[in-house]
């Protein structure tokens, strides 16, 4: 499990050792559902329990893969640690990925440390598909973003070292929108982040942003999922169907986050900007659940998240 086969657009893409690099391949078919295991006519059915933990010990392997051996990891390189809290009702892993600039649409390459809310014991799917829980289109963790920006200047900094919390909140857009539901088989159409509101402010060497932001959702129907990518699913779970209801395939959601980020100015050689935060829904259970984990990951990186 350590290499899978992934595709972002018209082009795949091979995650090896948490790295991503481009090749060619044919665009996939829609996503039918989950492949069935075939099993052996002397094995009883499976248990509902056994099958739910294969999926989530499946969810966890892949996140363990893409930190085996990474390469090209410039956060690493030059000694920056990324501490990941596990907060409860999170998966207890955490994936690392790198996006390299040929494969984004602004000028860095994309360092994502990530996780997501774990698996529910009745379904075989993260709750980050559940619409009844707080951890709806959670993700919590760290970006390292490295500029290749023309003018020489850090991403989301103007060239007078102010931060430029416009161009830094296009990171997460393209996270939620391209990295994720897009990789989910969400259409361009509905793949609309849109900040609605923003607070910033100063905490110590960090410049803090606390935001309201419409993202598309990942629940979907199987059949609305075109060019879908696979390796998502191992970490993900494919949607249950029962949690769509009514509503549709990629909708859009009113989530309310935080994100701290500085320029990392001690490091030679490269142009570094460090983010960590969270998003959760705008709703009591999700503001509560964005305290519980700013409150632990802040600290870590020396900030106050309160």
């Amino acid at each position: 499990m350590t290499r899978f086969q992934v595709w972002i657009s018209a082009g795949a893409l091979l995650v090896s050792s948490g790295v991503l690099v481009a090749t060619s391949a044919r665009a996939l078919r829609t996503i039918e559902g989950p492949p069935k295991r075939s099993r052996s006519s002397t094995e009883g059915p499976p248990t509902r329990d056994a099958e739910q933990g294969h999926a989530r010990e499946l969810a966890i392997h892949a996140m363990q893969a893409t930190e085996e051996s990474p390469k090209d990891d410039f956060l690493e390189e030059h000694g920056i640690a990324t501490p990941m809290p596990v907060v409860a009702g999170a998966i207890p892993a955490h994936a690392r990925v790198r996006f390299p600039s040929v494969v984004l649409s602004i000028p860095v390459d994309l360092l994502v440390i990530f996780t997501i809310a774990d698996f529910d014991g009745s379904r075989d799917c993260s709750d980050y598909y559940a619409p009844d829980s707080p951890w709806y289109n959670v993700f919590y963790g760290t970006y390292g973003i490295l500029s290749h920006k023309p003018d020489g200047t850090w991403w989301g900094y103007k060239a007078d070292g102010k931060p430029d919390f416009d161009e830094v909140t296009r990171v997460p857009e393209l996270d939620y929108n391209y990295l994720t539901a897009g990789q989910l088989g969400c259409p361009p159409e509905k793949q609309k982040f849109k900040v609605l509101e923003l607070k910033t402010s100063k905490v110590g060497a960090w410049d803090r942003g606390d935001v309201v932001a419409q993202i598309p959702s990942g629940l979907h129907r199987w059949e609305d999922s075109f060019g879908a990518n696979p390796f998502y699913y191992t970490v993900f779970g494919y949607p249950d169907q029962k949690l769509i209801g009514n509503r549709e395939s990629y909708e859009p959601v009113k989530m309310r986050g935080q994100m701290f980020f500085r320029r990392l100015t001690e490091v030679e050689g490269d142009r570094i900007t460090m983010v960590f935060g969270a998003m959760c829904p705008d709703t009591p259970a999700g503001k509560a659940l964005l305290k519980k984990i700013i409150d632990p990951l802040a600290p870590l990186f020396h900030a106050d998240g309160g």
